[in-house]
């Protein structure tokens, strides 16, 4: 990758896959509550394992963009931090198409990670109760 486009283009385009793997995180933690809701336990196995790869799958590509981010030069790297962690206009504007998408996808993550780990709160107090996680992290 020898210019800033090119890496913001791969940025993206992790960045947007992320995002779909959120999603799909957030449905698949909504089914669970509803198969909960019935006792279905065979159906709550199976959404576990596969939202459980879904993760893999998100965690594979945030590792490939901390790599693209390693490769970049300081200022640069400052600026697509920036607008990863949702630090929209804070300190460094979007200046392209590329970073300004990048910015909306991944304040729109934040917002899926936050849904879906309320949910999973409520989930998780429900099935293990005073050994919930949620209630060691606290």
């Amino acid at each position: 990758m020898e210019n800033k486009e090119e890496f913001l283009t791969e940025v993206l385009i992790r960045v947007q896959r992320n995002y779909v793997h959120m999603v799909e995180i957030e449905r698949l933690t909504k089914d669970m509550a509803d198969s909960l809701s019935r006792n279905d336990k065979e159906s709550v196995e199976l959404l576990l394992k596969m939202r459980g790869e879904e993760m893999d799958q998100a965690s594979t590509a945030k590792h490939e963009i901390q790599t693209i981010l390693e490769a970049m030069d300081g200022e640069e790297q400052k600026k697509l931090r920036s607008w990863l962690n949702g630090e929209n206009g804070k300190k460094y504007e979007p200046d392209s198409f590329e970073s300004r998408k990048i910015a909306e996808l991944s304040s729109q993550t934040q917002q899926v990670l936050s849904r879906t780990i309320n949910l999973d709160k409520v989930l998780n107090s429900k099935v293990a109760g005073k050994e919930s996680f949620y209630q060691a992290t606290s």
